[in-house]
């Protein structure tokens, strides 16, 4: 794997103690990604006026591709795949940093929740700064969701 097809990547190590002898398990693989989810939304985020619609995951589907031991070197990486007028679809991935076989991928589903209306359209400012961290124009599809 490549970090770049991605826009935000970080190497990191497993987590655990090195000396165990298991594997991580999906969850421990998931928070990896999704962590890296929350810091690509606070980094689009930066330096816009507070809104009252939040991002808020509403889906997420993974695949497990192959294990991770404690200690064991990786890179993580995300980048937004799509967008529709109430939703965003991000693309991330886990692999071991050394072969770049991967771990982990996933696609997770994005809205804007307003606390009085539920899911909203996703603010213009949001996607004018995705596309400035991207590097460019995300076209809107035109489902309805």
């Amino acid at each position: 794997m490549s970090a770049e097809k991605f826009t935000l990547a970080e190497d990191l190590i497993a987590p655990g103690n090195p000396e165990s002898n298991y594997h991580l398990v999906d969850y421990e693989t998931q928070e990896l990604v999704s962590k890296l989810w929350s810091r690509y939304l606070a980094v689009v985020r930066e330096g816009l006026d507070p809104s009252t619609p939040a991002p808020a995951m509403r889906w997420v589907s993974y695949s497990l591709e192959s294990e991770v031991l404690p200690g064991q070197p990786l890179t993580r990486a995300i980048r937004m795949e799509s967008r529709s007028r109430r939703s965003c679809t991000f693309v991330g991935a886990l692999w071991h940093a050394d072969t770049g076989q991967m771990i982990h991928s996933a696609t997770l589903v994005t809205v804007f929740l307003d606390p009085v209306n539920g899911s909203v359209e996703v603010p213009e400012n949001f996607w004018a700064a995705v596309e400035r961290l991207e590097g460019r124009s995300i076209v809107r599809s035109e489902s309805s969701s």
